[in-house]
């Protein structure tokens, strides 16, 4: 045991370091340099199993053991990186010799840049087994170190081999491909795998025109055109992995397929010579139009102009659809619809009028047109015993008896056309037709009269006879009802029949129509010429025809008046009066006027009551009955009264002027007063008013005498009258 004196400066010493294999000391013994004032001597006792105590004594001094030995370094590093991770797993081999150590450091040295303690270890931390794995690894190339740790001792492992921690490559396969791709097809989902760093594979068209990339990360792929789509797949790197190459995916887009559908639906009738059916289809999406023709084995039952088909022949006919493609739609397969066409009908008519009379001996010829088969119509009489058929095709009809004629028209058919339905025509065979003419007519029919009518017959030698179908007009008698008698106004119509025989037929009734005139009547008016004024008379006139006669007067009523047959003479002048018959139904009017010379009036009018008059009191006592505050006038006369005026004169000589309130004045003196006729009386427009002795010209309360002048006429005399009246009081 070796041992060894130091001096302290009163530190624990530092424990010795131990690199590779280790340096022993045996005994170390520390004394007190000169000139320190305390000395130490350490002894320190060393077991390499563990680190002996070492004590110093109070003067600084001591003394300590030590057994010494060899800390190995371990061997055999190796550092293994696993692809992708950044994780290393470092090992090594624990040493088989020497002092076993505590644990051991792990250093990772990279190729540039400062070394790093790993697996958790670090200047005060170890670890004890003899492997672990260095995570997270740079990319780049490392060694590792693996240092064995004693204490305060340390043995360092030769560095392992570089490790190289790089990315790994990633490759990119695609899983899918589509099924029968076409252009407006369904989409197709893309599928790849990539590489193992998780990032999506991405997808992307180079061929745009063809079909486009949408969707998560591309994936759905659409068909928008026709050609070669290529998808291009992408993966992204990451710290241990490098980015994919692309990769490529290319197939063809075919075009679409069209379909041509007959959006018609073909004729079940059609019949030769007719048309009208449109044929319609619709395609595919190219927007071509579907080209509808007539399929060349069929031609010649059927032909199409401007969409329309028309049917030729008999037989089948087949109409073929198609339709172009373009860049991105194929060429639609082509469709045909086909329909039966069948004979057509064949229609005749016949065009020819039969007779409307025909007659006995008559011929008629029959003229029709058939079908488009270009048969001849034919003709054939049914009633031999009525008329016979015969000339080209028995066109020519002869009436031989009377009775109904009927005839048939028929026209065979041919491959395209059936035969035509038997059309027929009845035709009347008559007796001869005999007429009346030269009806006679009345010269000025007038009500009361009458005429003789006459006609020309037939060549039945029948007579010819008459009657009126107006009977309220005219009348029918006499040998053949030829005697016409007139025994009303209006409208007479006469009829004439004549009778047939075994060769003529009965003649057509004939008529004539004519209008009987009213009949003249006169008026006979003989009035007396002369009257006076205010008298009157009873008119008398008479009408030839007997009918009442009325009476009026176009003077006027200053003149005379009409009421009924009384006229009223009421003053001097000429009266026209005038006797009047209005007709009737059958008699036109008629009148007759004569001219009366009127006397003026000689009597003057008579006032029968004046109010106030003569008379003495309050107003309300001498006012008019009635009408309080007013003057009242009541008058008589034979003729009539024209006018009523008065004056009303104060004591004072001062007048009234008729208005309203009390005003009285020497300057209303010179102007009558005129009053109005009212109910029978004549009246004053305004009452008089009493208003105190406000003023001069006033009616006063008190004692006051009035003169009222009353003044009536009838326009050619007149009567004056005048009454004087006291007011005692208002």
């Amino acid at each position: 045991m070796k041992r060894f004196a130091t001096t302290s400066r009163r530190r624990r010493p530092a424990p010795a370091r131990h690199r590779g294999h280790g340096r022993a000391a045996s005994t170390a013994r520390r004394t007190v340099r000169p000139g320190l004032a305390v000395a130490l001597v350490l002894t320190v006792g060393l077991s390499l199993g563990g680190v002996a105590a070492a004590f110093f004594t109070s003067d600084g001094t001591g003394a300590g053991t030590v057994t010494t030995g060899t800390l190995e370094a371990p061997t055999d590093v190796t550092a293994t990186s696993t692809p992708g991770t950044g994780d290393v797993d470092v090992s090594w081999t624990a040493p088989t010799s020497g002092i076993a150590p505590d644990g051991y450091r792990v250093r990772r040295v990279p190729a540039s840049g400062p070394a790093v303690l790993v697996c958790g270890t670090s200047a005060s931390t170890t670890i004890a087994g003899t492997h672990c794995t260095d995570e997270g690894v740079p990319v780049g190339s490392h060694t590792y170190v693996v240092t064995a740790v004693q204490a305060s001792w340390t043995a360092v492992a030769t560095a392992s081999d570089a490790v190289v921690v790089g990315q790994v490559a990633q490759a990119i396969t695609f899983t899918s491909s589509p099924t029968s791709p076409t252009y407006g097809g369904p989409s197709y989902t893309v599928t790849a795998d990539g590489g193992a760093s998780g990032n999506p594979v991405t997808f992307g068209s180079d061929s745009p025109s063809v079909c486009t990339s949408t969707g998560t990360h591309g994936a759905t792929i659409t068909f928008v055109g026709a050609g070669t789509c290529t998808i291009t797949a992408h993966q992204a790197g990451s710290t241990y992995y490098s980015a994919a190459p692309a990769a490529q995916q290319a197939f063809p887009v075919a075009k679409a397929a069209q379909a041509i559908s007959f959006t018609s639906t073909a004729p079940t009738t059609a019949v030769v010579g007719s048309s009208g059916y449109h044929p319609a289809a619709t395609g595919g999406g190219s927007g071509n139009p579907v080209m509808l023709t007539i399929n060349p084995a069929t031609t010649a039952n059927c032909s199409i102009s401007s969409g329309v088909v028309s049917y030729l022949k008999a037989g089948t006919c087949t109409i073929d659809a198609d339709q172009a493609g373009d860049a991105n739609h194929a060429a639609a397969p082509q469709v045909q619809q086909s329909f039966a066409i069948s004979p057509a009908a064949q229609a005749i008519t016949i065009t020819s009028t039969p007779p409307a009379d025909a007659k006995v001996g008559d011929t008629y010829t029959l003229t029709a047109t058939g079908g488009g088969s270009g048969n001849p119509v034919t003709f054939a009489s049914t009633t031999p015993g009525v008329c016979t058929s015969t000339g080209t095709r028995g066109a020519t009809i002869t009436f031989v008896a009377a009775g109904t004629c009927s005839v048939t028209a028929d026209q065979a058919g041919n491959a395209d056309y059936l035969a035509a339905a038997q059309v027929g025509q009845s035709i009347g065979v008559t007796r001869k037709a005999q007429a009346i003419t030269n009806i006679s007519l009345p010269t000025s029919p007038t009500y009361q009269g009458g005429y003789t009518v006459t006609a020309t017959g037939g060549g039945s030698g029948n007579p010819v006879t008459f009657a009126s179908t107006t009977p309220a007009v005219c009348t029918s008698s006499g040998t053949n009802g030829a005697t016409i008698s007139f025994v009303g106004a209006g409208s007479c119509t006469i009829t004439a029949d004549q009778s047939g025989n075994g060769t003529w037929a009965p003649a057509p009734q004939a008529s004539v129509t004519f209008t009987v005139a009213k009949a003249a009547q006169t008026v006979s008016f003989s009035p007396v010429l002369t009257a006076n004024a205010g008298t009157t008379a009873t008119l008398t006139a008479t009408a030839s025809s007997g009918l009442s006669v009325t009476f009026s007067t176009t003077s006027a009523p200053a003149i005379c008046t009409v009421s009924g047959s009384t006229v009223t003479y009421v003053g001097a002048g000429s009266c026209q009066l005038t006797a009047t018959q209005a007709g009737n139904a059958n008699y036109l009017s008629a009148s007759s006027s004569a001219t009366v010379a009127v006397s003026g009036d000689s009597l003057a009018p008579t006032i029968t009551l004046v109010e106030p008059g003569n008379e003495t009191g309050t107003w309300a006592s001498i006012s008019c009955t009635g009408a309080a505050g007013k003057i009242c006038v009541t008058a008589t006369d034979n003729v009539g009264v024209t006018s009523v005026t008065i004056k009303l004169t104060k004591s004072n000589g001062r007048c009234w002027n008729g208005g309203t309130g009390s005003s009285l004045d020497a300057t209303f003196c010179g102007t009558p007063i005129g009053l109005s006729l009212v109910s029978g009386r004549w009246v004053t427009a305004n009452s008089l008013t009493v208003a105190g002795n406000s003023g001069a010209g006033s009616f006063t309360a008190g004692n006051t005498d009035y003169t009222l002048e009353v003044r009536v006429s009838d326009g050619t005399n007149t009567t004056t009258t005048s009454y004087a009246f006291r007011v005692t009081a208002a």
